[in-house]
């Protein structure tokens, strides 16, 4: 039985959520979210309450009591804050905090991306002239929709145009021209959708209507997001259906004059929102976000592609309604909103995709609770950094129960404009995502039914733009089915990799609503089918013919050939044969005996793994039970059987009896051939047994190097055609040329980046590569990848693939199978490597981190920008502690000129990469250090000397340009001694204060530079060679010449 309203108060509460959920009858006990209201009514119900009371209850309050009886008692007076009012007419033009955001977005990446557009089929007679005075009533009735923003006095500010008398509905009729007048228009749609406003001069309001036949019309509407969000599409919608029924009538449509407009608001908040208030606001997301998680380990295509470069993606899930009832029963159950499911059901797959358990997501927020603002179309949105706490393996329940507390908190702080947390946090600038998070949810009201007049309308696909962020998640509930909408930019993201997240989201909600007692790390994210087959065992390959002459190895003693070889195989082989079973460890030596020896062993079937000459080292030290050498030193082990004699007397060109059993299978990825020349250039064992195995296969020569000696030359003379190298020795190589190289396997934990690619492209044009993942000791590597010919640097991942192979598996901590996509341990047969990775959606497996290790930080984007510059061979970059214990990251750095100033470098690294990822100190070395095995040898790096003060880096200007560029930085950020490095940024300069910079830039020089090429080129040095080179555009090619000797002087 329902419970009447029993004072004034509940009874003006009960009206307003009737008229919210549409419910007739309703209990002053009834909770809100059981009647059918979700987290995007809460906000409008409190604002009519606040407006039609004159009180106001928190927004956590409303969720922690959702009944009209506690909602009435917990509502206060508000507090004595200034009410919206109409502006002064002289007053400062001023910038909404969330305008300026989107100002300054498009002054430093312009384009399409906050190109707000829809568009509509319109079915029936149309009354072309009552459409027309309609939307010209909406322009004048919306100042915003007539505002541009041009800068004066050096700030962006609010210009409201009139509207033109002769202003008139852009139309074209299609219906006689060639073609499919649908195709047509919406190529029309497109354009018009997918071309970039200029903020400055404006319109940012664009219109067309498309006649496609008789009772047929598209409308098209194109608007910058500067001036309009979601919620001002629905009220342009809602407006427009009122006004054409009306003929195009404000008064007769019942649409009241608005009694405020955009610029009252953006007035009224910055003069509200400032000082204590601000503090308030702000204090809470420092406090919230200090020292804020690393970034998501997403697997991108490309790391370091930036965004918004290219069109975006979009995918769509949905859900079955039977799922999504019982997500709302779950909801009830315990007492959140579906958004607040949706949260914990993302953020618990991106933890298990990114293998993190700290993650912030964006969300944003209507910014709508001041009274007026709810009829005026304008910019309304705020975006808050919802930080999430994964760790402790949570179950469900748990994590909807910390998804609600991030979400109560941070509405009740949701006046705190983005900018400013981003200012006041500090955040260190990453030039390739967002700042604070990489991922945005986005929960938007269920479609409401759309009607002009007679005129049936039908909201229709529209472009794809480029993505803002990451990956940008929305979630609808229409006709009773939740819809779950991805956007995405498809240089950076995989689309099926993405589709694969959007169905590991589903799954996890499925199991959540079934058991929600479970824990997060434990429900399946698949069922089954994206699972690969489970590897067996690999397929048997029929061995060639031995063949009876040619030179199987060549030496620093001669060539030796096939016959000579399997001889002596078969001598070894007979005497290990009639030894007790023992596991033999065969030294390694770089001669022909040694490969015999190797040979040997596999034909009489005995375990062996080839070793380093270990002089006296006890045998069981080295894992073996026996050692077995060709060529035994003085201080060998008393128990090593020495072969020496015995292969030694098996020469001859004698034919040989059969064919040795070769120890391993012939490189994957390869066409091998007779003329092939095979070189090991690294001491790891599974390289040598797979050189050995390969060129026997193949019938080609094996060639070992003992004598040290120029390693480019010897590989021209020898005309190898085959290496097996690691990616450091490949970039001790760059700079070279090996025009007889046909095939490259290099060694791939992980480190191997496009670049190296690259550098052996220029090395051995033609060459290919195939990256292989821990070969074993047959030879056999766990994973491998065969770079495709055309892979092209600028388009490929930062890190070349792990690839696929039948005896790696993925397994979480619990034991189990990782589904694609999910961050887990890389094991190989049983063994279990402490490499964390992910497998992809076509099999193939990408290195994530090591065990322990943080998978959103990635030293080797580092190395990849670096090699990037012509004047670095290699780099490495490594974490050392410094002599007060912190952690700090030391760059090492090669090229050809030793004496190359670091300090650009460091400026090269500030534009690509984010501040955490830029070395503190970089060294200049000749060349880094190698082990024996090809690695870098991290103990024969010079330390960093940490000891002392740091040296000045100060450069003072050298030009009167850059005299007068360390003047008005000065000016600008009141520093003193600024020198030619310095970054604007660094010195505590922000982005809307770069806006006055290039004023003065403007005044001084009378030139042009965009605020994005401030942002580009931050420090003095680098503003002073782009302010020469406008001036070069402006004078005559003597007058240039002579400004370039005088910066030069």
């Amino acid at each position: 039985m329902a419970h009447s309203p029993r004072t004034p108060d509940e009874e003006a509460v009960a009206a307003i959520w009737r008229d919210a959920l549409g419910c007739p009858d309703l209990g002053i006990f009834d909770d809100f979210f059981e009647l059918g209201g979700h987290s995007l009514l809460v906000p409008k119900v409190v604002a009519r309450i606040r407006k039609t009371l004159g009180l106001q209850i928190q927004i956590k309050e409303f969720y922690a009591s959702p009944t009209i009886a506690a909602v009435a008692a917990g509502a206060r007076p508000v507090p004595g804050t200034r009410a919206i009012g109409r502006r002064p007419a002289d007053a400062d033009p001023v910038l909404s905090f969330e305008q300026e955001r989107l100002w300054l977005e498009d002054q430093v990446r312009p384009g399409a991306a906050y190109n707000v557009h829809g568009r509509r089929l319109l079915t029936g007679p149309l009354d072309l002239p009552a459409l027309e005075a309609s939307i010209r009533a909406i322009l004048l009735r919306h100042e915003t929709l007539r505002t541009r923003f041009p800068v004066v006095n050096d700030r962006p500010t609010q210009v409201v145009d009139a509207l033109g008398d002769d202003w008139a509905l852009d139309f074209a009729d299609l219906t006689g021209e060639r073609g499919d007048p649908r195709e047509t228009a919406h190529l029309l749609a497109d354009l018009q959708a997918a071309t970039p406003f200029d903020l400055a001069t404006g319109p940012l309001f664009r219109c067309a209507l498309l006649r496609l036949a008789e009772t047929e019309h598209l409308l098209s509407v194109t608007m910058h997001h500067i001036v309009s969000d979601a919620w001002s599409v629905g009220l342009l919608v809602r407006e427009l259906s009122a006004l054409y029924e009306a003929g195009g009538d404000a008064d007769r449509a019942g649409l009241a004059e608005l009694p405020i407009q955009y610029r009252d608001y953006a007035l009224w908040q910055r003069e509200s929102l400032s000082g204590a208030a601000l503090r308030r606001e702000v204090g809470y997301w420092s406090e919230r976000l200090a020292d804020p998680p690393p970034p998501l380990a997403l697997p991108t295509r490309r790391s370091l592609a930036p965004l918004r470069t290219s069109p975006g993606h979009h995918l769509e899930l949905a859900l079955p309604k039977s799922l999504t009832a019982a997500m709302h029963d779950l909801c009830r159950r315990y007492g959140v909103t579906m958004f607040m499911t949706m949260m914990a059901g993302l953020t618990a797959v991106l933890s298990r995709w990114c293998g993190q358990r700290d993650m912030v997501i964006g969300v944003p927020v209507a910014g709508r609770a001041a009274e007026g603002t709810d009829g005026l179309i304008g910019f309304f949105v705020n975006t808050l950094p919802f930080r999430i706490d994964l760790s402790g393996d949570p179950s469900f329940a748990d994590l909807l129960g910390r998804s609600r507390q991030v979400a109560l908190e941070g509405l009740a702080h949701a006046d705190a404009p983005f900018d400013v947390i981003v200012k006041e946090l500090q955040v260190p600038r990453d030039p390739r995502r967002s700042p604070l998070f990489q991922v945005l949810l986005n929960m938007i009201d269920s479609p409401e039914p759309e009607r002009i007049g007679g005129v049936d309308v039908k909201p229709l696909e529209s472009i794809t733009l480029p993505s803002k962020f990451d990956l940008t998640m929305t979630a609808q509930e229409v006709d009773e089915a939740l819809r779950i909408f991805l956007d995405f930019n498809a240089d950076r993201y995989d689309p099926e990799m993405m589709r694969t997240l959007l169905t590991h989201l589903q799954a996890v909600l499925e199991a959540a609503v079934a058991d929600p007692g479970r824990n997060i790390l434990d429900h399946p994210l698949t069922d089954g089918h994206d699972e690969l087959p489970p590897g067996g065992p690999p397929p048997e390959e029929t061995a060639p013919p031995w063949p009876r002459t040619g030179t199987a190895v060549r030496d620093d003693l001669g060539e030796w050939s096939y016959p000579w070889l399997a001889q002596a195989a078969g001598r070894v082989a007979e005497t290990l044969a009639g030894r007790a079973p023992a596991h033999y460890g065969v030294v390694r030596r770089r001669s022909a005996a040694f490969v015999a020896a190797v040979l040997g062993c596999a034909e009489a079937g005995v375990p062996f793994t080839v070793i380093e000459d270990a002089g006296s080292v006890p045998v069981h030290f080295l894992g073996v039970d026996t050692v077995v050498d060709v060529s035994p030193a003085g201080d060998a082990p008393d128990t090593t059987l020495d072969l020496s004699s015995l292969i030694g007397g098996a020469g001859g060109e004698q034919e040989a009896a059969g064919r040795p059993v070769l120890p391993g299978p012939a490189a994957p990825h390869a066409d091998l051939t007779p003329g092939d020349r095979f070189a090991v250039l690294s001491t790891l064992p599974g390289h040598l047994i797979s050189a050995v195995s390969s060129a026997l296969r193949a019938g080609g020569t094996l060639v070992l190097r003992e004598s040290a000696g120029n390693l480019p030359d010897w590989l021209r003379e020898e005309e190898i055609t085959v290496a097996y190298l690691t990616p450091p020795i490949l970039r001790a190589l760059a700079g070279e040329r090996l025009p007889a190289l046909r095939y490259a396997f290099i060694e791939n934990s992980g480190d191997l980046l496009a670049c190296d690619i690259a550098t052996l492209r220029r090395l051995a044009p033609g060459c290919r590569a195939v990256g292989v993942h821990r070969l074993g000791r047959d030879g056999r590597p766990a994973a491998a990848y065969p770079v495709p010919e055309d892979w092209a640097e600028e388009s490929a991942p930062t890190v070349v693939p792990l690839g696929t192979g039948p005896a790696v598996r993925l397994s979480l901590a619990g034991g189990g199978p990782a589904a694609t996509g999910e961050v887990a341990e890389l094991c190989v047969g049983t063994g279990r490597t402490g490499d964390l990775a992910r497998r992809w959606s076509d099999g193939t497996l990408e290195f994530v981190a090591r065990s322990g290790e943080n998978p959103g930080d990635d030293l080797r984007d580092v190395v990849a920008v670096l090699r990037e510059l012509p004047e670095v061979r290699d780099a490495l970059v490594t974490e050392q502690v410094m002599d007060d214990g912190s952690l700090a990251l030391v760059g090492y750095v090669t090229g050809p000129d030793p004496e190359q100033d670091t300090v650009k470098i460091t400026q090269y690294l500030r534009n690509r990469l984010p501040d955490r990822l830029i070395p503190g100190h970089l060294l200049l070395l000749e060349s880094l250090p190698l082990t024996p095995d090809g690695g870098y040898d991290l103990a024969a790096l010079p330390q960093h000397a940490s000891d002392g003060p740091p040296a000045d880096t100060y450069v003072a200007p050298r030009t009167p340009i850059e005299r007068r560029l360390t003047e008005i930085f000065e000016e600008l950020l009141q520093a003193e001694r600024v020198g030619v490095h310095d970054t604007f940024f660094e010195l505590n300069g922000f982005s809307l204060l770069a806006t006055q910079l290039t004023a003065r830039i403007r005044e001084s020089f009378v030139i042009e530079l965009s605020l994005r090429q401030v942002f580009e080129a931050p420090t003095v040095e680098e503003l002073a060679r782009l302010v020469l080179r406008a001036q070069g555009e402006q004078y005559g090619a003597a007058e240039f010449a002579a400004l370039l000797d005088e910066i030069e002087t």
